[in-house]
C-alpha cells in the first residue's frame, strides 16, 4: 500500500507542477510589489482522502481551495482594479493508481475546477477541467536497489496554464549518494541535499500560476475589454524542508521569477500585460504527507 501511495503522489498536479501527495496542506505565497506593478498573495488549503478499491488499486478524492489577492500600484493603467483584486479557486481531484508488473504503475486523474472573482453566482466561464495519464517505473523502496530511482512519463491535459491543451511530461529521479539526489525533467527539476533525516535543502526550478474568469469583465484605458486573468511563472530558487515527524513537514521556498507572463485577456486575445521583472516570490507551508 505504501508503494501505491508514493506513486500516487505524482498524480497531484497543480498549475503544471508535480508535488508529493499531501493528505493535508496549509500554504501561504507572497510576491512583493517591489519588482512588479502589483503585489500577489495566495492562501491555500487542501486535503486528499484515499479509498482502497482492490489489492493493487487505490482511488483518491481531493479538494484544493485558494484565496488569491492582487494589489495594484497607483500608476497602473486605468481600469477598475477592484474587479481584478480578489479571486477564489476550488479544485476537485479524482485519482486512480494501479500497480502493474515489473515495478510499473499506471495512474489517471481528472480535476474539475472553479476559479473566479465571484462578483455574482458561479457561471459556465468559471469552470475549467484538467486531466492526467501517467506511467511510472518505480525503484524506490526495494532493499536491493543501491541507488533508488524513478521514471515518470505521461500526458497532462490542462486548461489552467498559459498554453491550454495536452502537454507531455517526463521526469527522472535518482538518489546517487546518501546525502544527494536529483530530478531532471519537466515541469520541475531539482538538486537536493540531505543534512540529516529531518533537514533538507534543494535548488529547484518549476512552473506555477493560475487562470481565472472575470465575471463582469473590466474595461482597460476606456478602449479594450478583458474577461480573464491568466498568470504563468517559471520559478527558480531554494527550498528548505524540515520533518516535524514521520508524516508532518514544514517548508520555506525563496525563489525568483525566471519567466513571468501575466495577462488580462479577451477570449484568446492578449489585451494587457501587467509588468513583472525578476521578482522574488516566497512560500511557506506545512503539510501532512505519506
Amino acid at each position: 500500500m505504501r508503494k501505491l501511495f508514493s506513486i500516487l503522489s505524482l498524480l497531484v498536479f497543480h498549475f503544471g507542477q508535480s508535488q508529493y501527495l499531501d493528505l493535508a496542506k496549509l500554504e501561504y505565497t507572497y510576491l512583493p510589489g517591489k519588482d512588479a506593478n502589483f503585489e500577489y498573495q495566495r492562501q491555500r488549503a487542501l486535503f486528499n482522502i484515499p479509498f482502497k478499491i482492490k489489492d493493487q488499486g487505490y482511488f483518491f478524492a481531493g479538494l484544493d481551495f485558494s484565496n488569491i489577492q492582487f494589489n495594484y500600484k497607483e500608476d497602473q493603467d486605468s481600469f477598475n482594479k477592484s474587479e481584478t483584486e480578489n479571486f477564489k479557486s476550488l479544485d476537485l481531484a479524482f485519482s486512480y493508481i494501479h500497480e502493474l508488473k515489473n515495478d510499473w504503475y499506471i495512474g489517471a486523474q481528472i480535476a474539475p475546477s472553479f476559479t473566479s472573482n465571484l462578483e455574482g453566482r458561479l457561471i459556465r466561464k468559471d469552470f475549467l477541467v484538467s486531466g492526467l495519464l501517467v506511467f511510472v517505473k518505480n525503484k524506490m523502496d526495494k532493499e536491493e536497489v543501491k541507488k533508488p530511482n524513478r521514471i515518470i512519463a505521461g500526458i497532462y491535459y490542462v486548461t489552467t496554464t498559459r498554453f491550454p491543451g495536452p502537454i507531455p511530461f517526463f521526469s527522472y529521479y535518482r538518489k546517487f549518494h546518501e546525502k544527494w539526489s536529483y530530478t531532471i525533467g519537466a515541469p520541475s527539476s531539482s538538486l537536493k541535499y540531505y543534512f540529516n533525516e529531518k533537514n533538507r535543502l534543494q535548488l529547484y526550478a518549476e512552473g506555477d500560476g493560475f487562470n481565472s474568469n472575470i465575471q463582469n469583465g473590466v474595461l482597460i484605458n476606456d478602449e479594450i475589454f478583458a474577461d480573464r486573468l491568466r498568470m504563468f511563472l517559471i520559478l527558480a530558487g531554494l527550498r528548505y524542508e524540515y520533518s516535524i515527524s514521520d508524516y508532518f513537514e514544514a517548508y520555506v521556498n525563496m525563489t525568483r521569477t525566471v519567466f513571468a507572463d501575466v495577462q488580462l485577456r479577451e477570449g484568446k486575445e492578449n489585451v494587457f500585460f501587467p509588468s513583472i521583472d525578476n521578482a522574488m516570490l516566497y512560500r511557506i507551508g506545512v503539510r501532512c504527507r505519506i
